[in-house]
């Protein structure tokens, strides 16, 4: 998720051609993250101290950490840290940006301070970008004091990713009462903690989610491919009330859809736009609320 976050940012910067990007997605499958690039990465030497040490590799037949050690830069334990982040997707990203000789680690940590900037986001922020993980970057685009709506769409974006889009990514999600969504499903979940969620989008944004999941290739966003939104709305909600430790008892109800709305309404539902490919599709929930197709 974090590749795809930088990627596109770098992307709407002008930073990074559509083109570069697939190469350093392609890239970064291949690559081991040099030591080198990480202890740049958290501060622990300069560059010019990671290309030294490179330089005397290319002459002497030893690691990177055990020179690092000799000269100086780095202490034994500091080098057992940084061999455990090596396969860090964030870092990843950076090595496979190096090996394309597009930008070093440094330069990317310092666009990245804009994007911080733009987003009002804290160190710890980016860390948790960083790290990869989806249950630690989710609250980064929720609005404040959303917690009860945590689960659920970690559940769904977790799912998304693994049945759908590997490299999908979310937007700023906000608290809500219509969208303009043209056409999706929903479905309700009854119990004492009861819920309904949503995905809906314009045009034909579903259809290469309806396809991939349903596999099968529609060619618009019909009643057959929202069938198969409906059917992964399900599966998402089965997930959730299955891991569901607290006790409560939910039942989930058939999915429904259509196509031709003009949107889908609730008294006050959370929208988190996702990024899945070249579309952008809502998950939208409600707890203990309704949410209507209109």
């Amino acid at each position: 998720m974090v590749s795809s976050i930088v990627g596109n940012y770098l992307m709407e910067k002008g930073l990074l051609t559509g083109e570069q990007f697939r190469d350093i997605l392609n890239e970064q499958q291949k690559v081991r993250v040099k030591l080198g690039l990480i202890a740049v990465a958290e501060g622990l030497m300069t560059q010019e101290e990671a290309d030294r040490v490179n330089q005397l590799q290319a002459v002497m037949d030893r690691r990177f950490g055990d020179i690092a050690v000799e000269k100086g830069y780095l202490t034994e334990g500091q080098v057992n840290s940084l061999l455990k982040k090596q396969g860090n997707a964030y870092l990843a990203f950076a090595q496979a940006m190096e090996n394309q000789q597009l930008m070093t680690i440094e330069q990317l940590e310092q666009i990245l301070l804009d994007y911080r900037c733009e987003n009002n986001f804290t160190a710890s922020d980016m860390d948790a970008l960083k790290s990869d993980d989806v249950d630690s970057i989710l609250p980064l685009f929720l609005p404040v004091d959303s917690e009860a709506y945590y689960g659920i769409a970690g559940t769904a974006v977790r799912t998304l990713m693994r049945l759908v889009d590997t490299g999908l990514y979310p937007d700023k999600a906000y608290i809500m009462q219509k969208t303009e969504d043209e056409n999706g499903a929903l479905q309700k979940v009854e119990g004492e903690k009861g819920f309904v969620s949503a995905l809906g989008g314009k045009g034909n944004a579903l259809q290469f989610t309806a396809s991939v999941f349903g596999q099968e290739e529609f060619t618009s966003v019909d009643e057959d491919a929202l069938d198969a939104i409906g059917e992964l709305l399900n599966c998402i909600n089965g997930l959730y009330v299955s891991e569901c430790k607290d006790g409560s008892s939910l039942e989930l109800m058939p999915p429904s859809f259509k196509t031709g709305i003009q949107g889908f309404e609730s008294r006050k539902m959370l929208v988190l736009p996702i990024h899945i490919k070249n579309d952008c599709v809502d998950l939208m929930i409600a707890i203990g609320d309704e949410i209507e197709m209109k």
